[in-house]
Parts: C-alpha cells; sequence; structure tokens
C-alpha cells in the first residue's frame, strides 16, 4: 500500500525535522529527528516510506543506547560506583533527573535503599530540586527509601537540601517517618520525629504511636505521648487505641531487637554480648511498662461509661491481653481500675476462664490473690453450660503453645496437670497431687467437679473424650523412645558382661592356688575396668528394665502424669551411666594393655572414647530436661506466690 505522498522539497522536511524537539519521550521511545533523501516515484512525487523507515530505526537505535545507559546508571548506584555514575552525567547532565527503571525510579531511589551515603550525597548536588521529589509507581519517594534503610546518614544527607522531604508521603499517604517506625529503625524515627514533631497531624501522631509500640520502641512511644496526652484515648484508622495494640503483645516486650546506635555497643567488649542483651532487655521491659502506666492513668481519668468504651471497642483488650499472656498489662490495669476482674466476654468468660483455655499459668495464678471473689467468678458458665473445670477439659487448640512442648507425651503431662490444678479429686489414688490439693480446694468448690454442661458430661468424662487422639499419640511415642533405648541398653549389657570374663590380658596359669586370677588384677587400670564394667552392666540392665516396664503399661491417663515420665527420666539416667562406665572401661583396658608400645596414643583414644557418649549427650539432653522440667518443676509453677496485685507500695492514683 502506498503511503502518504508528499509534494514538497527537501526544505519541507528539514523545516519538519526541526519543529521535533530533541529528546521529548512518547511510550518510552526517544524520538529523534533524521535526514533523509526523499525517493522520486516517477510521477513527480516522493514515496515517504524510506523515510519512516529511516526514522524508526533511528529512534530504536537511540532507545537502545538510552537503556543501556541506565542500565550503567543503575549498576553505578546498586554498587555505590560513583565513578562511573559521574563519568555518563558529565556527557548526559540530563540524566541526572531521568527515571531509570521500568517502576519510575531514578538513581537517587536505588543508591538511597542501596545505602551508600556518599553517592546520595554527591547525586543531590546534582539534583533538581523537582526531581528529589520523584515517586516511583509505588508512590514512594528515595527519601522513602531512605526512611526504610534506617540509615540515618542518609536522611541526614538528603534533608540538607532544604526540601521538606520527610514531610512528603509516599505511598498510601504514608509518612516516612511511618515506615522507619513500621520497621523498627528507633534511631531513624528519632531523628525524623525531632524535624516534624510541630507538623505532625493529630492522626499521624496516633498512627505513629500505634506502630512504635508495635515495634517495641517504648521510649520514643512515651515521649510522643508526654507531648500529647490525649493520644492516650486516641484511634488510629482501625480504631485501636495505643492500649489495643499494647494488649496484642504476648509479653512485655515480646521481642528485643537492638535499636542502639552501633558506637554504644562498640564500648563493651564481645564477651559481655549476653550481658548486653539481658540488659537490654530489661531496659525495654521497663520502658513498656512506663508505657503503659503512662497511659492507663489518663485513661482513668475520664467516666467509667467512656472507659468501658475505650477498653471495649473494637475489641475487648483484656481478653486479649489474657489470651496471649500479657499477664504485666493485666496487673497494671487491674492494680488501678479493680471492676476489670468481673468483667466477662460474650460467652460469660473472665480473664482467668481465657488464661484457663489458653493455658497461661501466671494469669490463672492472680485468682488466688483476689480473695473470696474468687467465689462469684468460678459459677460463670458460658452457653453451653460449662464451668472453669470444662474449660480446663478442653484440648489446647493452640499449635503455638501446644509446640513448645515436645513430644505427644509431655503434651499430653502438661494437658493433665492443668486438668489437677482445677480438679484435684480427678484421680484421687495418685500420691502426686496431693500437694496441690490445698491450694485447688482454694479454688474449685466441690460441687463443680461433678456438673454436667447441656451435652451432659461432667469435666473428667470432657477430658477424657478430648485428649483420646493425645492419649494415642503420647502412647505411640512413649513406646518408640522405649524400644530405641531398649535396643542400645541391651547392646551394652551384652558387650560388658561378656568383657566381664573376658578380662584384659587373661588368667593365670600356672600355679595352682592363682589359677583363674587375672594377670593384671593388681594395677589399678584394672581395678578401675572391672568397677566401671560391673557399673556399666548394673545401669544398662536397670535401663533395660526401665524401658520394658515403659512398654508394658496399660497407658491409663493417670500413668502420663507421673509414672510414665518418671520411667522415662529413670531409664534416659541409667542408660547414660551405663555409657560412660562402658566408655571408662574401655580406656581403662587400653592403658592396661597398650601401656607400653601404644602409649603415645593413650590420649586421642581417651577423646575418641568420649564421642559417644557426647553425641549421647548432645541427642538427648533437651528431651532429658525437658522432661524434668515438665515432671518435676512445672508443678510448682502453679502454687500461688507473692501477689503482684494490691502490693502496699503501689498506690492507686485517685483523679
Amino acid at each position: 500500500m502506498a503511503a502518504e505522498k508528499i509534494t514538497g522539497t527537501d526544505d519541507n522536511i528539514n523545516a519538519a525535522e526541526a519543529s521535533i524537539p530533541t529528546g521529548q519521550h512518547h511510550l518510552n521511545i526517544e524520538v529523534l529527528a533524521a535526514s533523509q533523501q526523499l525517493v522520486p516515484t516517477g510521477d513527480g512525487v516522493f514515496d515517504v516510506l524510506p523515510i519512516l523507515d529511516g526514522c524508526l530505526a533511528a529512534a530504536t537505535a537511540a532507545s537502545l543506547v538510552e537503556r543501556s545507559r541506565h542500565l550503567q546508571l543503575f549498576h553505578a548506584a546498586l554498587s555505590g560506583d560513583w565513578e562511573a555514575a559521574e563519568g555518563i552525567y558529565d556527557l548526559v547532565p540530563g540524566e541526572v533527573n531521568a527515571r531509570i527503571t521500568k517502576r519510575g525510579e531514578t538513581a537517587l531511589h536505588i543508591a538511597a535503599a542501596a545505602e551508600h551515603t556518599h553517592f546520595v550525597k554527591k547525586l543531590v548536588e546534582r539534583m533538581s530540586a523537582e526531581s528529589l521529589t520523584y515517586k516511583n509507581e509505588a508512590g514512594n519517594t528515595a527519601f522513602c527509601f531512605a526512611a526504610i534503610s534506617g540509615v540515618e546518614a542518609l536522611a541526614k544527607v538528603m534533608m540538607k537540601t532544604g526540601h521538606d522531604l520527610a514531610m512528603t508521603r509516599g505511598r498510601e499517604n504514608l509518612l516516612p517517618i511511618y515506615m522507619a517506625a513500621l520497621l523498627g529503625h528507633r534511631e531513624m524515627v528519632s531523628y525524623l520525629y525531632d524535624e516534624t514533631k510541630e507538623r505532625l497531624t493529630d492522626s499521624d501522631r496516633i498512627t505513629l504511636l500505634v506502630a512504635l509500640i508495635n515495634s517495641d520502641i517504648f521510649d520514643l512511644a512515651l515521649k510522643l505521648l508526654k507531648a500529647h496526652p490525649r493520644l492516650a484515648y486516641a484511634r488510629d484508622e482501625h480504631e485501636l487505641t495505643a492500649l489495643h495494640a499494647l494488649a496484642q503483645k504476648f509479653s512485655m516486650p515480646s521481642s528485643v531487637v537492638d535499636r542502639s546506635p552501633p558506637e554504644f555497643w562498640n564500648k563493651f567488649p564481645i564477651p559481655f554480648s549476653g550481658l548486653k542483651l539481658a540488659q537490654m532487655k530489661k531496659v525495654v521491659h521497663k520502658q513498656a511498662l512506663d508505657l503503659i502506666r503512662y497511659l492507663w492513668e489518663q485513661v482513668i481519668l475520664l467516666d467509667d461509661e467512656t472507659i468501658s468504651c475505650q477498653i471495649g471497642k473494637p475489641w475487648p483488650l483484656i481478653f486479649t491481653a489474657a489470651e496471649r499472656g500479657n499477664l504485666d498489662f493485666l496487673t497494671i490495669l487491674i492494680r488501678m481500675y479493680p471492676d476489670l476482674i468481673f468483667k466477662v466476654d460474650q460467652n460469660t468468660y473472665s480473664i482467668f476462664h481465657i488464661a484457663i483455655l489458653n493455658r497461661h499459668e501466671d494469669i490463672f495464678k492472680m485468682i488466688y490473690q483476689i480473695g473470696s471473689i474468687k467465689n462469684v467468678i468460678t459459677i460463670y458458665k458460658d452457653g453451653e453450660g460449662n464451668n472453669m473445670l470444662h474449660l480446663a477439659a478442653r484440648v489446647l487448640q493452640s499449635p503455638s503453645r501446644l509446640n513448645v512442648i515436645p513430644g505427644a507425651a509431655l503434651q499430653l503431662q502438661h494437658e493433665l496437670l492443668w486438668f489437677e490444678v482445677t480438679i484435684f479429686s480427678l484421680f484421687p489414688s495418685e500420691k502426686s497431687i496431693g500437694s496441690l490439693d490445698k491450694e485447688v480446694k482454694k479454688v474449685v468448690q466441690p460441687r463443680h467437679i461433678e456438673e454436667k454442661n447441656i451435652h451432659g458430661k461432667t469435666p473428667g468424662a470432657l477430658f477424657i473424650e478430648q485428649h483420646k487422639e493425645m492419649m494415642k499419640e503420647g502412647e505411640h511415642w512413649m513406646r518408640d523412645t522405649a524400644d530405641s533405648c531398649m535396643l542400645v541398653a541391651t547392646l551394652i549389657a551384652t558387650v560388658v558382661f561378656a568383657a566381664a570374663f573376658t578380662v584384659p590380658g587373661g588368667n593365670k596359669q600356672d600355679k595352682e592356688d592363682d589359677q583363674g586370677t587375672p594377670v593384671f588384677v593388681t594395677r589399678i587400670e584394672f581395678k578401675i575396668f572391672a568397677i566401671s564394667d560391673a557399673i556399666s552392666l548394673v545401669a544398662s540392665t536397670s535401663s533395660l528394665l526401665t524401658f520394658l516396664s515403659i512398654r508394658t503399661s496399660r497407658y491409663a491417663e493417670r500413668d502420663f502424669l507421673w509414672s510414665l515420665p518418671n520411667r522415662l527420666i529413670i531409664g534416659l539416667t541409667t542408660l547414660f551411666i551405663s555409657i560412660v562406665a562402658m566408655m571408662v572401661a574401655f580406656v581403662a583396658t587400653f592403658f592396661l594393655v597398650f601401656r607400653k608400645n601404644l602409649h603415645q596414643y593413650s590420649i586421642p583414644v581417651a577423646v575418641v572414647a568420649s564421642l559417644p557418649v557426647i553425641f549421647f549427650i548432645w541427642q538427648h539432653y533437651r528431651l532429658f530436661l525437658d522432661m524434668i522440667d515438665s515432671t518435676y518443676t512445672s508443678r510448682s509453677l502453679f502454687k500461688p506466690g507473692k501477689s503482684p496485685l494490691f502490693s502496699k507500695r503501689v498506690k492507686p492514683k485517685v483523679a
């Protein structure tokens, strides 16, 4: 098809070329004018197709050159190679303000994200004021990238340009200080707050306060709150208050991240890093408590109806705190506002009911410290007629809480221990529960034990029904563990029994009185061998019999509480002793037999002989410690200690 016919001369084309501005972009292609000679068609007119083809080829070539140049700038900005970037900017000055990626980032975006302060400093000296505020497709400026990086020096370099970059909003209309707070960059937040604190809106402040709390930057949160006390009961875009943010934490704080300046920690030697972290945790914990206390002091100045609204909408925060095990939070609130003890949720659950459902011992123990008020709380029932004991009979639903305890058998033991705390007569013949009877009787009323819910189930029947699968898994876990350890114990018993009658060096045969007497009977190494071999035989046999008793157990519910875990502890202990004694016997034999010819290898052999012991400890020490903790130590966790509530040293403030 013939192209458009143009009648004219070369002067017309040249004029058209001059009218096209060089460097103008359209659809990401730089349009460049290119002179072409018109090709006559034979009828007095000229064909424009060769001209268009030439222009298109020139434009494509220019686009490839530009793309290559942008790629070089990208690599230079990403690696911090200012010399390479400077060479390009000297040749093409306009590129300093250009967007070099498909997402619309400039070289300043890339350098800021890569945390190259020197590159950014040189670049901002060349850039125009407008290009400093360029946003990429996501809506973020280069200063937003600097805030996200957390490198305070980057922000200071860019702020020296005199432009209000700290108040230029990025993606979703968020300020750079909020982005830094979300990522927990404490020093960056501190710097940006000093730069913007007078220009933040109330909405910005409450959003920032919640972000600081979520990132455990409690000292800056308290600083912001003291400057604007009304933030204590302000709500963010999600209708949440600062107290709601604190209530959602699992502890105070939930995690400690080193947000102190590097030079602070550089003052201390490396061996004290663990001590530094522990000290940091204490500092952050105290800051969190101070923040909660100050927030609550402001809220309780309101009337009761407003207070109820503050802690009840959009969801009741005290029950969330009880669900997360946030003891410090609840303690401070209840101390200053005791009426919270009587609050119930839509299921008629108090904080103590929720503590039972989620197995939080520390919160549940507070019930011992409220006197006869507990008698009112323990009679609460939900819509299905479940009392506090029915809740203790339910299987723990939270995987994060349940998986803290290794093995189905120990998990079932923990569940039984919780049930023991709230219903002492479940296993009346079990002597082990006697130590807790006194404490349980202070909480549970006898009539609650046999109360049935609307499904006709007592707490005891509900416990058995809810834990059937866990009992099967616990039995399987116990049997597998016993089988594995029995195999090892059997091998050890076989070896050391045979060694007892094939003593090193043999027996004397020359004199009638000494026949059968070991040749090395008088040597100290032989005595060590004989004693170690005997200990190993006795210990391995005891371990074997102990694991056999586990294997043949009836696996009733009560067995998982004390009998089976105790046997497993005894079995692992005696198995460990037998392994150690066997290795000692081996080393003693080596010293005895090869004391002359291979004496130089005695130490390496002793080291090698210790490897099985080390491997056994490494593979089983965690299980052993968990068994000790679950069987012996956990019982003390439920005993009431000193009251964290209403201490004489704490005087509630009166408005």
